[in-house]
């Protein structure tokens, strides 16, 4: 059996799924901060990824879904993209405030509207390159508040973001090809092929807790990859990531709750813009939903 495969656009449906991954990476983005401080980057990508193809291929394996990939090229550039931006931003997660990270590595879906119109052929107004020149501004006060310095740390989350955007635009490309559990699953097995080497050696070494969290890592971002997955396969790309920045919410929360971190009042100005562009992003109807609503 094979999933079925839809190329027509439903914006509600993305919306809704946007959401729920935006709450389930929230709460990885927690786990993945405290998990830093007891185990290295590449255990927490090999486990997390470990945990996320188990669970997709049970899924698959129970409703006869086939996890053939069809357009191989582009499920490549998917996984090699998306396991550079998850490299750059578990590494980030670990070093700078939750916040922070979180707000740059969320910079992906302005890059994903910079960059959709000549990757997608989808259209770019000019009020949607306006918003991108906002939110880089708020990137600049986050980056280098002093407008002296550079936080190399800091461009660790924000390169992040912009491999991300790549990663969820050759999602978009797999929409007609590729079902999205096949997507979701490929890209987990590259991502524990990518990490095992380093990871293997201390695999056994790992306390209860640790281990635990590490499963939860991985419980978390399967839920958000499947979320995302689903809206960017259901939406106009540009729009419906505007949605994503909940995420930012939830991490600044966590941050504040459980790290007891504060954030600098250029992170906050900055973070502002960014977070605006994203959200005013909402307000412009992308061409699918205006030609929804016309027939």
């Amino acid at each position: 059996m094979q999933e079925r495969l839809d190329a027509s656009d439903a914006p509600r449906a993305a919306v809704l799924w946007m959401i729920f991954g935006s709450f389930c990476f929230g709460t990885m983005n927690a786990l993945v901060k405290w998990t830093s401080m007891h185990a290295d980057v590449w255990m927490i990508i090999m486990v997390r990824s470990s945990v996320i193809a188990f669970a997709v291929a049970a899924f698959a394996a129970s409703r006869g879904i086939t996890l053939r990939v069809n357009n191989r090229k582009t499920m490549f550039l998917r996984c090699a993209v998306g396991l550079t931006a998850m490299i750059l931003y578990f590494t980030a997660l670990g070093r700078i405030p939750i916040g922070q990270a979180v707000t740059l590595q969320y910079t992906a879906p302005l890059f994903v509207a910079l960059l959709s119109g000549k990757v997608l052929a989808e259209k770019v107004s000019a009020g949607v390159a306006l918003l991108v020149l906002t939110a880089f501004a708020g990137i600049v006060l986050i980056v280098s508040p002093e407008l002296g310095t550079v936080d190399p740390d800091a461009l660790l989350a924000l390169g992040s973001g912009f491999f991300a955007a790549f990663a969820y635009m050759y999602v978009r490309e797999l929409r007609t090809t590729d079902s999205p559990t096949s997507v979701v699953f490929w890209f987990a097995i590259a991502s524990v092929a990518g990490s095992i080497v380093q990871a293997a050696p201390d695999l056994f070494s790992l306390d209860t807790k640790t281990l635990a969290a590490l499963v939860g890592i991985g419980i978390g971002a399967g839920g958000g990859q499947v979320g995302i997955t689903m809206a960017y396969q259901k939406a106009n790309a540009a729009w419906v990531s505007a949605f994503s920045y909940l995420t930012v919410i939830v991490a600044v929360f966590y941050g504040f709750i459980i790290f007891g971190e504060t954030l600098s009042t250029a992170d906050w100005i900055g973070g502002i813009l960014v977070v605006g562009s994203g959200v005013a992003l909402v307000f412009m109807v992308p061409p699918e939903v205006e030609k929804t609503s016309q027939h």
